[in-house]
């Protein structure tokens, strides 16, 4: 009886110790290192802490072939990032991973042989590997796992056709880190096709067939890739890629999302694609953000030397401006390979100096040509370097590239109708319409003599006007730092327009009733005078939006910040915004103003008053109002002025208002659509758009998801400074508006008091 009893305990000590000796080696597949003397067998795994990533056997496809190969883990759709045995797979099941005796990486078959290696050059045969959260496998000694900057070898630095975030890519430098696509979605081998950062001349991605060029992005300018037109219309901040210098005294191309959580890759694929895909966690597959090349004209050199590429143009080819196809009998046949040839040979090829001087024509928009030599020289000097080397073709200079030089045949340019740059060409003397160009000296010279004319009668008419100024008004009582215009209102039954309204400086006369209203007279009247008339748009040049744009933002944090009251406008809009001589801007209109005391933030009120289309949501629907409620209405008049358009303008269109309009064109990468016609191809882009992304974060649905005034004039003034990525605002049906108040109470606005604050400006 006592053996019998003590018989299960004997089988379960014995049963422990066989596990413990026998299957504990294979433990390692729970953990992301594999050390010396541990191996991974088929069907065993490495994963990553995170569990976002597993190193072990697979088959891809409808292939029977064993590969060893990292791939994402607790998704549905596992893709293989990277491939170890790609050249050479197993055919059964029975092959193994483990660390050599000489410290390296070895995949070996049934019959122990090798048929991988990563060849690295170890200095200690005491090594372990590592899966980093990353998705990188690192080899390093054991006193140093998962440090990449003493690996002896790691995949990130031996790609297949998988860029993940955090891999570094040289550039700058001969040596081509390059990604390789798979044969075919079943075989992993290397095909036809590679993608890296282009060893020659400033950065860009370049995809190959083979050693022909099949795509390219355009050239990095530490902002965008200029030849990729959507990546212009959102910040770098959006797609995350940056150049640093490494410790190495080298420049790398690194690609960080702006949410590290998410799945993110790009990938060459088998048939020569070079795609973003990011894993959608609803659909639970992979979405393609966007894939390259995407149109006929992204094709590489498509309309062949000196053609240009126009993806809406029927056909997509022509020849640039002073140049004719090369063949054109294949031209007529749908075959631009051929290219195009100069009409008329340049001026400094002659041997004669009979003929006028070369000059250079403006091409915009233009996904600017391959193969340029970089100087680090201004605009003029570039022109001038160009100017006196006849070999060159063209030049551009390019903001975070300067300049560009094009000695060779201009190959690869493209139309991008809307954004780009700017390469001006070098063209005979004849290329020019110089009787045209005579025209238009004459047609110029009596325009500039009727604008003459036309300012005499103007300052005559001003002048005449400030004589009406009445004679009880003494300068010594008043300021001596500004022009005052006084009007006597008992007498004047004409409301005078350049005045912004009910809210002005308002002072009791000292004969009985008569009334007296002084005011800091502004030549140029508001803002919206100009901004939403067809005829004076295009007087509001973009620098000059752009410093009005910054004088509203400093005006605005003043009031919340800097005064000795704290002001609340609540009624913010162009017509509230009066131009001085200089075109400067002034915030009037300060009837709706609330004052807070020093530790007040927020204030709720039964009655609303103000204008829809720029009343912030918690003001117009719960009464609720404090400085956001102002960065709202900032906001919906940035995004007036870069568009020239009223935000409740949107009648009988598919958009309600134009923050929708806006936020439908931003977020599908066409921001510079909704750019003012009149400036659009002027303005400076990147300034642009980084007001648009700012107008966008300003009318967030949230107080709290908006900046404070103090961070938008910060964003504003210095380049550098990121901006964060606005939410999609829930847009509601409001009813369009007229520039004249709407209350939501039908009550008129006095005060108690005769004299009514019209304007605070900061001395």
């Amino acid at each position: 009886m006592i053996t019998m009893s003590r018989s299960p305990v004997i089988v379960f000590f014995f049963s422990l110790s066989y596990f413990l000796l026998f299957l504990a080696p294979s433990c390692h597949a729970a953990n992301n290192t594999l050390t010396k003397g541990q191996s991974i067998k088929d069907g065993e795994t490495l994963i990553s802490v995170d569990e976002n990533f597993e190193l072990g056997f697979f088959s891809p496809g409808n292939s029977t072939s064993r590969y060893v190969g990292v791939r994402y883990s607790k998704i549905e759709d596992q893709a293989v990032i990277w491939v170890a045995n790609r050249d050479n797979p197993i055919s059964g099941t029975d092959g193994v991973l483990r660390i050599g005796e000489d410290g390296d990486l070895l995949v070996v078959d049934g019959n122990g042989s090798s048929v991988w290696s990563s060849n690295a050059l170890v200095v200690s045969s005491n090594t372990a590997l590592m899966l980093d959260t990353t998705g990188n496998l690192i080899l390093s000694s054991n006193d140093s796992i998962g440090d990449t900057d003493k690996a002896y070898w790691q995949s990130f630095n031996n790609p297949t056709d998988t860029y993940l975030p955090g891999m570094k890519v040289l550039i700058g430098s001969a040596e081509i880190h390059a990604f390789t696509s798979w044969k075919s979605t079943s075989d992993p081998s290397p095909g036809n096709f590679t993608m890296g950062v282009d060893p020659r001349g400033v950065p860009q991605i370049v995809v190959w067939e083979q050693s022909r060029r099949r795509w390219r992005s355009g050239h990095w300018n530490g902002f965008i890739f200029s030849g990729v037109p959507y990546m212009a219309a959102l910040t770098t901040y959006r797609y995350g890629f940056k150049t640093t210098l490494e410790n190495d005294g080298k420049y790398y191309l690194t690609y960080n999302p702006p949410d590290p959580s998410e799945l993110m890759r790009f990938q060459i694929t088998w048939n020569g694609f070079e795609e973003q895909k990011r894993w959608n966690k609803s659909t639970k597959a992979w979405q393609v953000i966007q894939s390259q090349p995407s149109e006929v004209c992204e094709n590489y050199n498509h309309c062949g030397n000196f053609g240009v590429c126009t993806s809406s143009g029927s056909p997509n080819c022509r020849c640039l401006e002073g140049f004719q196809p090369r063949h054109p009998d294949q031209w007529r046949l749908g075959n631009w390979s051929g290219g195009c040839e100069r009409r008329s040979p340049l001026q400094c090829l002659r041997n004669t100096s009979n003929g006028g001087e070369d000059g250079f024509k403006a091409v915009r928009c233009t996904k600017l040509p391959d193969f340029a030599d970089v100087y680090q020289l201004s605009s003029d000097d570039c022109k001038k370097r160009c100017q006196n080397n006849c070999s060159c073709k063209a030049y551009a200079h390019v903001t975070g590239i300067q300049c560009m030089i094009w000695n060779g045949d201009l190959t690869d340019v493209q139309n991008h109708i809307k954004s780009g740059n700017t390469l001006y060409m070098r063209l005979a003397y004849s290329e020019f319409d110089h009787s045209r160009m005579s025209t238009y000296v004459i047609v110029l010279i009596v325009l500039a003599g009727l604008a003459f004319l036309a300012i005499c009668i103007w300052l005559l008419w001003m002048l005449k006007k400030k004589l009406k100024v009445l004679p009880t008004a003494t300068p010594t009582s008043m300021s001596t730092n500004h022009e005052l215009q006084v009007y006597d209102l008992s007498r004047s039954k004409e409301y005078p327009t350049d005045l912004s309204g009910p809210g002005d400086l308002v002072i009791e006369g000292s004969q009985g009733d008569e009334k007296m209203l002084i005011y800091e007279y502004m030549p140029n009247k508001s803002l919206d005078y100009f901004l939403f008339d067809p005829e004076k748009q295009g007087l509001l040049e973009w620098n000059k939006r752009f410093e009005i744009i910054e004088g509203i933002a400093r005006g605005l944090l003043y009031l919340h910040r800097d005064s000795r009251l704290r002001i609340i406008h609540r009624d913010l809009k162009a017509s509230n915004i009066l131009l001085d001589e200089g075109m400067n801007p002034k915030i009037s209109d300060f009837g709706m103003a609330r004052i807070f005391v020093a530790n007040q933030n927020e204030i709720n009120t039964n009655r609303v008053v103000g204008t829809y289309g720029y009343m912030a949501p918690e003001y117009a629907m719960e009464g609720l109002f404090s400085v956001k409620s102002d960065v709202y209405s900032f906001g919906v008049l940035l995004l007036e002025i870069v568009s020239g358009r009223r935000n409740t303008s949107f009648r009988m269109t598919d958009h309600v208002i134009l923050l929708a309009y806006a936020w439908d064109l931003w977020s599908e990468g066409k921001a510079m659509e909704m750019v003012d016609p009149s400036i659009r191809h002027s303005c400076n882009e990147n300034e642009v758009l980084r007001c648009i992304q700012l107008g966008m974060l300003c009318v967030q649905d949230s107080a709290l998801h908006r900046p404070n005034m103090a961070s938008v004039v910060l964003m504003l003034e210095s380049s550098t400074t990121s901006i964060p990525l606005p939410r999609e605002p829930t847009f509601t049906s409001v009813r369009a508006s007229t520039d004249t108040e709407t209350f939501m109470e039908a009550q008129e606005i006095t005060s108690s008091n005769d004299l009514t604050v019209s304007m605070v400006a900061g001395r």
